[in-house]
């Protein structure tokens, strides 16, 4: 039988839709499956190692928050990842915003500036921070870089002979069907759209209050 295929060992598995992580800054952790504690895979402080193989840029709704500027990270776990938390090999998807935007782009910044490589050639490692809020503590996603370690090496051609071939075929319509994507955007095209969204939800707010 062949009904939802199979992989081996020496290929990069892209699934029909992209395997969907939940990176939750609410509890710290990365959650599989939904948002309850059933579906939590590593607790805060754990690291887990992947390579970033696309990052994208898109503005909307995702979940319970609107109206918010998101970067989608496609990623494979590292060969060091138990596969009870990630499935090996496997092309996984993200969504992450604010705090979490600015720790990745300012590492990445500081790889491109001192290392004179592409990040993507090392291994970002994903933990959550805590942060004090007036709700209580709440977590945003942290990166670490490193180079790879020897038994990382051979996934990385791995990657690269993917990447080839299906980088046109890294997009997920599940978790953007409620975003747009806004790559081709110039900042003060970006600037008006946040002004925009923050002027409606604004006047969404005061017509609620006068009800």
């Amino acid at each position: 039988m062949n009904v939802f295929g199979t992989v081996n060992d020496q290929t990069i598995y892209l699934p029909s839709t992209p395997y969907q992580i939940r990176l939750n800054c609410k509890d710290g952790g990365i959650f599989v499956g939904g948002q309850e504690q059933e579906f939590r895979r590593t607790n805060p402080k754990d690291k887990v190692p992947v390579t970033i193989i696309k990052v994208a840029k898109f503005f909307g709704d995702l979940g319970k928050t609107k109206d918010a500027l998101w970067w989608q990270l496609f990623f494979v776990p590292s060969p060091k990842v138990d596969s009870k938390i990630l499935p090996s090999n496997t092309v996984c998807v993200a969504y992450i915003k604010k705090q979490s935007i600015s720790a990745l782009n300012n590492l990445a910044t500081e790889i491109i500036s001192n290392q004179k490589i592409d990040p993507a050639q090392g291994i970002f490692e994903i933990s959550f921070a805590p942060h004090a809020g007036k709700d209580g503590t709440y977590y945003s996603v942290n990166f670490e870089w490193r180079e790879r370690q020897k038994d990382e090496v051979p996934q990385l051609k791995l990657i690269q002979e993917f990447w080839e071939v299906c980088k046109d075929d890294l997009i997920d319509l599940d978790g953007t069907r409620d975003m747009r994507n806004i790559a081709m955007l110039s900042p003060a095209q970006l600037q008006q759209l946040l002004a925009d969204s923050k002027d409606e939800q604004e006047q969404e707010q005061k017509q609620l209050a006068g009800k």
